[in-house]
């Protein structure tokens, strides 16, 4: 009867490695998983919010004064019969 029982436990105790090594595997995955899941939700979030103010800028510069306001401030151009002035700082002023 003790062989038995010591037997019995020598197979509980193998038991629990075997699903030790199966297991511990498996969790280090669930661990690595889930932080990459966080990872991958923040960066969502803010791509989310980069897209949301483009959409904005864009709504925005559909407007004919934005347009206008860029056509003039970086392409210089000028509406007809606008004149154009220049004025230049003497050298002994810079």
């Amino acid at each position: 009867m003790q062989k038995n029982k010591r037997w019995q436990k020598i197979f509980i105790v193998l038991i629990c490695v075997v699903f030790m090594i199966s297991i511990v595997p498996r969790v280090k995955t669930i661990v690595e998983l889930t932080a990459r899941k966080r990872a991958l939700e923040q960066e969502k979030t803010r791509l989310v919010q980069i897209n949301q103010k483009k959409e904005q800028e864009l709504a925005e510069l559909q407007h004919p004064e934005a347009i206008e306001r860029i056509a003039r401030e970086q392409l210089g151009m000028i509406k007809k019969g606008e004149k154009v002035m220049i004025y230049s700082v003497p050298d002994k002023e810079r």
